[in-house]
C-alpha cells in the first residue's frame, strides 16, 4: 500500500507530466487570409457596439450595409483585436493588407472612371460623400480603373489584399457587359452574388479567353479564383 508521502509525490510527477505534454501541443490560430476571415459589426438603433475580431492588426471597412455613412473615427474604429460602429453604421470589417489606394469621386451624380492597370481586389476602405456607396450599384472595379456613379465619393484600395485576385462585374439595365480579367489565373468562378436577379453560370455569366468575363440579364457578381 502507498503511504501518504509517496501517493502525493506520485500525484506530482502526473501532474509534471501532463504539463509538458500539453505544452507540446500547438496553439491553434486564426487563419489571416480568405473571404471567411471577415466580422459583421451593426450599430443598432444608433447605439455603439463593439465586436470581436479574429486578427490583432489594422481593420479595413470590406462593405457597407447600412444607409448610415459610416465613416472611419466617427462611426467606426478599431483596436487590437475588436472593431467598433456606432451611430447606425453596419458593415463587414476584415484585416488591413497592402494595396493601391486611390480616391474617386462621382459629381453631379455622373459616373466617373479613375486609376488605370488596377487589378486584383476592390475594397472601399472611406466613403467620402454622404451618399451610400454600395459595391456593383454605384461603385466598382471594371477594365482596370475604379468607377463610380450616383454621387458615391470615396478612397478604395486596390491589391490583393485578401490573398485572392478577384474582380466585380455588372449588367447594368439588364445589358450583357464584358469586364476585364487576367487569364493568369484561370477561369473565373462565382464568389458573391450582389445582385437580386440571379447569376448563372452559361446563362447570365459566362468566359472566353478572347472575350473575357461576360454578365448579363442584370447579374451583379463578385468573380475570382478558388
Amino acid at each position: 500500500m502507498l503511504t501518504f508521502r509517496t501517493a502525493i509525490l506520485h500525484t506530482a510527477m502526473l501532474a509534471a507530466t501532463a504539463a509538458i505534454v500539453c505544452s507540446a501541443i500547438p496553439t491553434a490560430h486564426a487563419q489571416l487570409f480568405g473571404d471567411k476571415d471577415r466580422v459583421r459589426c451593426e450599430s443598432k438603433e444608433g447605439r455603439r457596439e463593439t465586436c470581436e475580431t479574429t486578427w490583432s492588426g489594422n481593420t479595413r471597412l470590406v462593405k457597407q450595409l447600412s444607409d448610415s455613412r459610416c465613416v472611419q473615427g466617427r462611426t467606426w474604429g478599431f483596436s487590437s483585436g475588436k472593431v467598433w460602429v456606432d451611430g447606425g453604421c453596419r458593415a463587414e470589417f476584415g484585416p488591413q493588407y497592402g494595396g493601391s489606394e486611390i480616391r474617386c469621386e462621382s459629381e453631379d451624380g455622373r459616373r466617373k472612371t479613375c486609376g488605370k492597370n488596377l487589378y486584383g481586389n476592390a475594397d472601399l476602405i472611406r466613403q467620402l460623400s454622404s451618399t451610400a456607396c454600395r459595391e456593383g450599384v454605384s461603385w466598382g472595379l471594371q477594365g482596370g480603373s475604379i468607377w463610380v456613379d450616383k454621387g458615391c465619393r470615396g478612397e478604395f484600395r486596390v491589391g490583393e489584399s485578401s490573398g485572392r485576385y478577384s474582380t466585380t462585374c455588372a449588367s447594368e439595365s439588364g445589358r450583357r457587359t464584358t469586364c476585364a480579367w487576367d487569364a493568369r489565373h484561370g477561369k473565373p468562378a462565382l464568389l458573391e452574388t450582389l445582385s437580386k436577379s440571379p447569376c448563372v453560370e452559361g446563362r447570365s455569366w459566362g468566359y472566353d479567353k478572347r472575350a473575357g468575363l461576360w454578365v448579363d440579364e442584370g447579374c451583379r457578381a463578385r468573380f475570382g479564383v478558388r
